[in-house]
């Protein structure tokens, strides 16, 4: 018999083809060096680049040279002040291990934690590839999936991965791209700030850039939204390649998220947010993903009042309508609150009341029998321009 509880499950298809939760905190795993002040296989918490370097993580490229890296280009997105929480992983530990141990500081975070951003710095750097990335990668993504839906679903603590496509042969051709996948918890991200024949031999990518961009956004923002302005590095490479003269629209047709530049504008940005799975699927962006798992959470924390509630029934065994009508306008008036009214669900402003939240409860079930309330929750999410038509001409005024 299993003890009383909620349990919400997510749909999909519905769209088509086309305590306040953290949002946007984020962990870096990472191939790592200790020393006297950081050790591996321990959580820390810092809140900007220097809190990171006081703990000896500086960039030497025998040492930390990569997870310092990535911090820096995360606080140079999100700014200082921003929790981030770091890893160490033995730099003789695989890219799978680093995906296995992340369940330790994800448990450590206590729910905090709600994207793993993966930094892989081998010893000795990986040559063997497999459809244009590291041999097994398909498999990694898919353990990655596997935590994730886990922490999700058994811990209430929404996850994705944002991993380095690594060992990229810089040939688009090669890459197989997601769209027979479901990972839709899992972000791969192809492009760095350094060359691949550089100092450092960067085989992996920017990581940080993209989760300071993440953190310092709502649920509801696109990483690439051209009005937040460039990315903060002012290069960015495909392997070697400066991403102006890389094959960005074939790497996008491909799923990666990867820098990319605009006619008109200075500096780079993100071409989107898609996660590695079916374009068909719900989640196949980011913003979908993060604006459900939010009010997953919040859908949770309102119901869980509920659990052994005395509840009133009709003389069918079925919930009363009074009753049903306050647990839904609990459910909806806390997604409202802490969604709708800082704008990261849409309103539809020409109905009256509409707040974007709907939960409906299923007045049917015979409580009496099973001691189930069901229910159906549904939340309407923003639209995004990707693709802007419009035609041009004179106006001769005729």
């Amino acid at each position: 018999m299993a003890k009383p509880g909620v349990n919400i499950s997510f749909e999909n298809g519905n769209i088509g083809t086309v305590a306040t939760s953290p949002d946007g905190i984020c962990v870096i795993v990472s191939s790592a060096v200790a020393n006297g002040s950081f050790a591996l296989g321990k959580a820390y918490t810092v809140y900007s680049l220097e809190e990171a370097e006081t703990l000896g993580i500086i960039p030497t490229v025998a040492g930390n040279y990569e997870l310092h890296k990535t911090i820096k280009e995360f606080y140079a997105e999100a700014g200082n002040g921003s929790e981030l929480w770091l890893y160490g992983v033995a730099k003789t530990k695989t890219l799978d291990e680093l995906v296995t141990v992340s369940r330790e500081v994800l448990t450590a975070s206590n729910r905090r934690i709600r994207f793993v951003v993966l930094k892989y710095a081998p010893s000795v750097a990986e040559t063997v590839t497999t459809g244009g990335l590291r041999q097994g990668f398909p498999a990694t993504l898919a353990a990655a999936q596997a935590i994730a839906e886990e922490f999700t679903v058994e811990k209430t603590q929404p996850v994705v991965f944002i991993i380095e496509a690594y060992n990229f042969t810089g040939v688009v051709a090669d890459l197989v791209g997601f769209t027979d996948t479901t990972f839709n918890r899992v972000a791969v991200l192809i492009g760095d700030t350094e060359k691949r024949t550089g100092i450092t031999a960067s085989k992996g990518a920017a990581v940080g850039v993209l989760a300071g961009r993440i953190a310092s956004n709502q649920v509801h923002i696109n990483v690439g939204r051209v009005r937040d302005g460039a990315l903060k590095p002012l290069e960015f490479y495909i392997v070697d390649t400066p991403v102006e003269q890389a094959n960005i629209d074939a790497i996008y047709d491909k799923g990666f998220i990867t820098p990319t530049t605009h006619t008109g504008k200075s500096g780079y940005f993100f071409v989107d947010d898609m996660l590695a799975t079916e374009v068909s699927d719900d989640y196949h962006f980011l913003t979908r993903r993060r604006v459900i798992d939010k009010a997953y959470v919040l859908a949770n924390q309102a119901l869980t009042d509920f659990i052994l509630d005395t509840v009133p029934l009709t003389n069918e065994g079925k919930i009363q309508a009074a009753y049903a009508k306050a647990l839904e306008a609990e459910v909806e008036r806390v997604i409202v609150q802490q969604m709708t009214s800082k704008g990261e669900l849409s309103a539809d402003v020409t109905i009256a009341n509409d707040t974007g939240v709907e939960c409906i409860i299923d007045v049917t079930n015979n409580i009496a029998q099973d001691s189930t309330i069901k229910g159906r929750i549904r939340v309407r999410p923003h639209g995004y321009g990707r693709f802007l038509q419009f035609t041009i001409g004179f106006n001769t005024g005729q």
